[in-house]
């Protein structure tokens, strides 16, 4: 099973045929991924324009096949750790798997906690050195990571951890001779033991991110936000905090629905909204482009300005229209306007009828999920403080 997951992942989850997936291989080895990437997508919108069926089918497979292939993935992890200790990538969790499943990593993006850890009692030192390593090294490289299987990590390019940890000698790790002697340091001083829930040994490290690891996060995206935000009119520490709250800068962030990315994109709604902004025909971004950072941040921006200028066009006030932009991000457009009243013109009158903080208010009391309501304090607590990051 280990060998074909990594194919099934590619073919059924990215919704691509033999020869898309080799035009993705091509665009990941292109001197400018994101552009590449954006090429191969009005290609394939292309395709679907001349075929509409085919888009209709893709769309409607989005969400069967990634609940195929990760439904696989939790059996193949399941059988080395059981049923109570299998864990996978999540919004602000990064887990990858290595070493036939029996070693993985946990990068919590929220907490600024890493945890490697191995069940392989065998070679326990050195799995869990080759865990670390691999751990420390893994690339921003939405081709190389492969999150549903055990596959191997190349180490190519900069680190996605880069500047975000530091050895016991306070140096940015890249390159893997240093990685290596940290590791060797971490066994050293710091390996543990633990008992899973199913009574298997566990030998595990927890490395600390550095303490300004929000800055550090928000710093290494910031040019990419700037670029975007200045071309849709937007906020940057909006946009920031968006990200924060959406996935922690957590590039590699996966949730159920499924989203990806920084701005937790589903391709299917908010993904494919954007694309038909961006390429002027239909069609919907693929989970490898979304891992890419910028072409997410490309996408989410995109889509806020959606939000802004067509969706919630008539909001007058422009701090009323930021908490319905805001609340709209996570919950959609049409479930604000319902909060005021199910009439969209009426909507409107009311909430145009209202002073930014009624609105506030009224969002934050009558939303109907809860996520969503607890969303819009996020967000707008969080942009305060980029704010003040943003300052000289």
């Amino acid at each position: 099973m280990r060998f074909i997951l990594p194919a099934l992942i590619l073919l059924f989850l990215l919704g691509c045929s033999l020869s898309d997936y080799q035009s993705i291989a091509r665009a990941a080895l292109s001197k400018d991924p994101s552009a590449a990437a954006s090429a191969l997508a009005r290609q394939k919108s292309l395709q679907y324009a001349k075929n509409p069926k085919a888009l209709a089918r893709d769309l409607e497979n989005i969400k069967i096949d990634f609940d195929k292939i990760r439904a696989l993935f939790l059996g193949e992890v399941s059988k080395k750790w059981g049923k109570e200790e299998t864990r996978s990538a999540s919004q602000k969790v990064y887990v990858k798997y290595t070493d036939h499943y029996k070693s993985r990593a946990e990068v919590d993006f929220e907490k600024g906690e890493i945890v490697v850890e191995t069940i392989d009692l065998e070679n326990s030192t050195q799995s869990l050195k080759k865990a670390i390593i691999t751990t420390l090294l893994t690339p921003q490289d939405p081709e190389g990571v492969d999150l549903y299987s055990d596959k191997e990590i190349k180490f190519e390019g900069t680190p996605y951890l880069a500047g975000l940890v530091k050895d016991h000698e306070e140096k940015v790790i890249l390159y893997e001779w240093r990685a290596s002697r940290y590791a060797d340091y971490l066994l050293k001083n710091s390996l543990k033991e633990r008992t899973a829930k199913g009574g298997q040994r566990v030998y595990y490290v927890m490395i600390p991110m550095t303490r300004d690891y929000v800055k550090v996060r928000s710093a290494k995206y910031g040019d990419i936000v700037k670029k975007y935000a200045k071309l849709h009119h937007l906020n940057e520490a909006l946009v920031l905090a968006i990200i924060q709250s959406e996935s922690s800068f957590n590039p590699y962030a996966v949730s159920q629905a499924p989203a990806y990315g920084l701005m937790q994109i589903v391709p299917q709604s908010a993904g494919r909204d954007a694309h038909k902004e961006i390429h002027g025909v239909d069609g919907f971004p693929t989970r490898s482009m979304l891992f890419d950072p910028e072409t997410n941040i490309r996408y989410g921006t995109t889509y806020l300005r959606i939000l802004f200028t067509r969706y919630l066009e008539g909001v007058k006030h422009p701090q009323s229209l930021e908490y319905c932009v805001i609340s709209a991000y996570n919950t959609g457009s049409g479930n604000v306007l319902r909060t005021f009243d199910g009439n969209r013109t009426k909507a409107l009158g009311k909430i145009n009828a209202q002073t930014p903080q009624e609105v506030y208010r009224k969002l934050r009391t009558s939303l109907p999920y809860e996520e969503t309501r607890n969303y819009l304090k996020k967000v707008t607590e969080a942009k305060r403080s980029f704010i003040v990051y943003e300052k000289p």
